[in-house]
């Protein structure tokens, strides 16, 4: 933890920022979702900043980060709060710089906007519908994350389907990085350049604003559809996920057990069968129908976008990490594993995983695209948590079965999405922009062994 006469320096040399000191709200918003797992929950929950500073501006995060390099005053940075890995939690106290109030939204055209990386997700869809826009992927957690919160600690969501994952090329198209030194660096980056920054959880620089490219918006159908089996569920969503001239937003599946925690929702559903929840557009209600029909499909639920509008009701925040936020309203023994599939192979190895664990892991399947139309089938199962070691056998009996695991259950970078190691280019970025190590310490392994 930092002195407190170097916090009352720190302030003392900027009266003027928005300080945040009340241990109460210091405590919170040195906080993420990180108690979806009950790993980090007991590593993290003693965690926490010495205060919280609100910069408003460019100009007013520039000087904060000079005057903590000159005290050196370790720094993590926060969007919206809403990771689930520890990533914008403070392991080595110091300072939380919330960035919620960095959310200009600076300019948009021909299909491209500029918004600093404070803006939250939901609001910025909002303004980009006004110019009939929408953006190509958003987390279910779009109202409260922050967009360069989606790009520094997230990965797909609601649109990926179409575009892949935020980090596909074409959909960010430039960042603005400020460097952690004494007099701070503007780097602006674009092309190659940009994978150096993505899901690093701001450990090598901070994301000053984003350039986004944008899909034409549609007044999205909202579905939910009922399947007697596994096998009806999944060709309908392959077939669906393939249907070139069927524009989609979504589309996710569930088992019966896991769509039970769905319990807002006005439907009812048998045991043991599996419900597919899908965003398609109005004009393709004809050939949805018949697909479904073609597959045995019951329409249990369907709102139309002017109705969502009203009821305030999406199922948008029922997919991707929202299914595990809906079952802990209900169920606090659960947590999720991230999972990718074999896209050849997805019935056989979940039928291979159900034969070893039963209903220890409960299905959520998520159909996405990546470059050159590829397939991808991820996922978010939800799983009964007994015990540590239990978990660890289970993440170790997904690889077997030659399901990838992104471990969601560890703060370290490498051992997420990274796979066990950076690139030389992240640790080059981190050395050159945060020299004193400073920026979010604790998070990346090679720094501390």
């Amino acid at each position: 933890m930092t002195s407190l006469h170097i916090l009352n320096a720190l302030q003392a040399q900027l009266p003027e920022l928005e300080w945040i000191t009340s241990r109460v709200h210091v405590k919170r918003l040195s906080r993420d979702f990180y108690w979806f797992s009950p790993l980090l929950a007991p590593q993290l929950v003693d965690k926490h900043a010495d205060l919280v500073v609100r910069p408003r501006n460019e100009a007013e995060l520039t000087a904060l980060v000079s005057a903590c390099v000159g005290l050196a005053v370790p720094m993590t940075v926060r969007g919206g709060g809403t990771g689930n890995y520890g990533q914008a939690v403070p392991l080595a106290g110091g300072v939380v710089i919330d960035m919620t109030a960095c959310a200009t939204f600076e300019w948009i055209c021909d299909g491209l906007v500029r918004v600093q990386a404070g803006m939250k997700i939901g609001e910025l869809e909002e303004r980009v519908r006004e110019r009939r826009w929408e953006l190509r992927c958003m987390p279910s957690t779009y109202r409260a994350a922050s967009i360069g919160g989606l790009f520094a600690g997230g990965f797909g969501g609601i649109g990926s389907i179409n575009y892949g994952p935020v980090s596909a090329p074409g959909t960010v198209q430039a960042i603005r990085i400020l460097t952690v030194e004494q007099s701070p660096r503007v780097l602006e980056l674009r092309g190659e350049a940009l994978a150096t920054y993505h899901h690093t959880y701001g450990t090598n620089g901070i994301l000053l604003d984003l350039e986004l490219a944008l899909a034409p918006a549609r007044d999205w159908d909202e579905y939910l559809f009922d399947f007697a089996s596994i096998e009806s569920a999944y060709d309908f969503c392959r077939e669906l996920l393939d249907a070139a001239g069927i524009e989609k937003r979504e589309l996710s599946l569930y088992d019966s057990q896991a769509a039970s925690y769905f319990r807002d929702l006005p439907f009812t559903q048998p045991a043991g069968h599996f419900l597919v929840l899908a965003l398609v557009a109005p004009h393709n209600r004809q050939p949805l129908a018949q697909l479904r029909a073609a597959h045995g499909a019951e329409q249990l639920w369907m709102q139309t976008f002017a109705e969502s509008q009203v009821s305030g009701v999406t199922l948008m925040e029922y997919c991707w990490n929202h299914s595990t936020l809906q079952a802990l309203k209900h169920d606090k023994g659960v947590t999720n594993l991230q999972t990718n599939y074999d896209s050849a192979r997805v019935l056989q190895q979940l039928a291979e995983l159900q034969a070893q664990v039963g209903d220890e892991v409960l299905i959520h399947l998520e159909f996405i695209r990546l470059a050159g139309s590829q397939p991808m089938i991820t996922g978010l199962p939800l799983v009964r948590y007994s015990s540590e070691a239990r978990l660890l056998e289970l993440m170790a009996l997904h690889e077997s079965l030659g399901i990838k695991i992104n471990n969601s259950h560890t703060y370290m970078l490498e051992d997420g999405k990274h796979g066990g190691q950076l690139s030389p280019e992240i640790i080059a970025s981190k050395a050159a922009n945060d020299p004193h190590g400073l920026l979010n310490p604790g998070k990346i392994r090679a720094l501390i062994d």
